[in-house]
């Protein structure tokens, strides 16, 4: 009789041990995510990927509307661009709100009081287009773009 008992008490030990190892098991499968796949060829580093943003984007154009004591300017003011020529335009605005509008080239864009705004636009059309702010054109706030 000691020796069945003896017997049934490693055989629930075992079966006991066994079966923690298996639920242990489980639940590593259902909380470890899998690996990501790598596809040869496919992965990019971040210099490729601002390349190819730089690409979309075209080259990017800083432009400063300026609004220091009574003077109201672009800065640069004229700009000069080639037919079929892709830009992204920064404009950031300093203390108040600016426009940056070419009444021909359907553009009329806009920045808030310190802020900057991104916009792209490819020149179709050759030209001398005139920039200017809306609510500071009559202070002097005007430009050129040249599109050769």
């Amino acid at each position: 009789m000691r020796n069945i008992l003896f017997g049934l008490i490693v055989l629930i030990m075992i079966i006991g041990c066994s079966a923690s190892d298996n639920q242990s098991n489980k639940t590593e499968e259902i909380t470890s995510p899998p690996p990501p796949a790598k596809v040869p060829g496919d992965l990019k580093t971040e210099k490729e990927l601002s390349a190819q943003e730089t690409k979309d984007k075209g080259r990017l154009v800083k432009i400063q509307m300026l609004d220091a004591g009574e003077t109201y300017l672009y800065e640069p003011a004229n700009l000069t661009f080639k037919v079929g020529e892709k830009i992204t335009f920064k404009i950031t605005s300093e203390a108040e709100f600016h426009t940056f509008t070419i009444d021909e080239l359907d553009i009329y864009e806009t920045a808030d009081a310190g802020e900057s705004y991104e916009f792209t636009i490819t020149f179709e059309t050759a030209g001398t287009y005139r920039l200017y702010c809306v609510p500071h054109e009559t202070l002097g706030m005007i430009g050129e773009v040249t599109v050769q």
